[in-house]
Formats: structure tokens, sequence, C-alpha cells
């Protein structure tokens, strides 16, 4: 791998609503799939598409290359990286594990 080329990276993102009333929940899980150079590449991608969600980024779990992901991949999750994969802009996200409260 050239060093100087980004590759597809994957993570379970967690982000929270800037209102939780609007958002009618505390947060929610997601993974997401993007080209990134590093985990400092994904993680503002993931603050950008928070953006425009109305959400912020409160944690990202698990992030490494999608070739250092294990097989068994889902049918959504397959089609999230097709999607990646054919346009270097994307950051795709999957579905949205909602949570209604914050633990204490």
């Amino acid at each position: 791998m050239n060093v100087n080329e980004p590759e597809l990276w994957t993570g379970l993102v967690e982000f929270k609503p800037l209102s939780r009333t609007d958002y009618g929940a505390a947060g929610a899980f997601t993974n997401l799939v993007t080209w990134a150079y590093d985990l400092s590449e994904f993680s503002a991608k993931a603050d950008t598409i928070a953006a425009t969600l109305d959400m912020y980024v409160a944690g990202v779990e698990k992030a490494v290359p999608l070739v250092e992901t294990p097989n068994g991949w889902t049918e959504e999750f397959e089609d999230m990286v097709r999607r990646a994969e054919a346009n270097p802009n994307a950051i795709v996200y999957g579905t949205f594990y909602r949570y209604p409260h914050n633990e204490a």
C-alpha cells in the first residue's frame, strides 16, 4: 500500500443530537465507511456527516482500514462498501441504532 493514497476505513460511530427534543432520542450508533488516510481523517469525516444531521460525534470505536475487518459482513455493510468504493468522496453510514437515554 502506498502511504500517500487513502484507503477505505470503517468504524462504529456514536452520534448525539444537538437537540435531543427534535431527534427524539439521546443518541445513536452506526457503522461508517469512508476513504481516509488515517484515524484522524476518518474521525474528521464522521464530524462532517454529523454536522449535516444536526448532530455531533460523541465517540468512534473500532475504526480500522477495511482490509483489517473480519469476513462475514452483513448485506447492508456490503452495500455500504460498494457505494463507497465507487465514490472517493463518499461518507456512507448504515442504520442508526438509537438509544432513548444517557447512561448515568
